[in-house]
C-alpha cells in the first residue's frame, strides 16, 4: 500500500502560518496595551506624589495646579487610549482563536483520513494473511 498523504497539506500549512501571524499580532497588541497601562499607572503615581507636596508660595501653588490640570488631561487621554487598545487586543485575540479553530478543523480531518488509511491498510494486511493461511492449508 502506498504511503499516506493528506490532500490538504498545503492548506493546513497555510492555516498554521495564519495562526502564527495572528498570534504575533495578538502578542504585539497585548504588549502595547500593557505598556499603556504602565504609563497610566506612572502618571497616577506622579499625580499622587504631586498632591502630597505642599507649596509655600502662591506662584508655586499656581504652577502646581496647572501641572495637575495637564496631568489630569494626560491621564484622561491615556484612559481613552487604553480603551482603544483593549478593543484592538480583543479583536486580535478573537482572530487568533478563529485561526486556531480553522487549523484544528483541518488537523482533525487529517487525523480522520489517517485513521481511515490505517484501517484500510490493516484490512489489506489481514486479507493477505488470510490468503497465506488458506494456501498453507491447501498445501498441507
Amino acid at each position: 500500500m502506498e504511503k499516506f498523504t493528506f490532500s490538504l497539506t498545503k492548506v493546513l500549512e497555510y492555516r498554521k502560518g495564519q495562526e502564527k501571524q495572528a498570534k504575533r499580532i495578538y502578542a504585539a497588541a497585548q504588549k502595547e496595551l500593557n505598556e499603556a497601562e504602565k504609563q497610566l499607572e506612572d502618571k497616577k503615581i506622579e499625580k499622587d506624589s504631586l498632591l502630597n507636596i505642599q507649596e509655600a508660595t502662591i506662584n508655586r501653588m499656581q504652577v502646581q495646579q496647572w501641572y495637575l490640570l495637564e496631568l489630569n488631561q494626560k491621564i484622561q487621554e491615556s484612559i481613552q487610549q487604553i480603551q482603544k487598545l483593549t478593543v484592538q487586543t480583543d479583536k486580535a485575540l478573537n482572530r487568533y482563536i478563529e485561526a486556531q479553530k480553522e487549523r484544528k478543523v483541518l488537523e482533525k480531518l487529517a487525523d480522520k483520513h489517517f485513521a481511515e488509511y490505517q484501517l484500510q491498510a490493516n484490512r489489506e494486511e489481514q486479507k493477505m494473511l488470510d490468503e497465506m493461511a488458506g494456501r498453507r492449508i491447501k498445501i498441507s
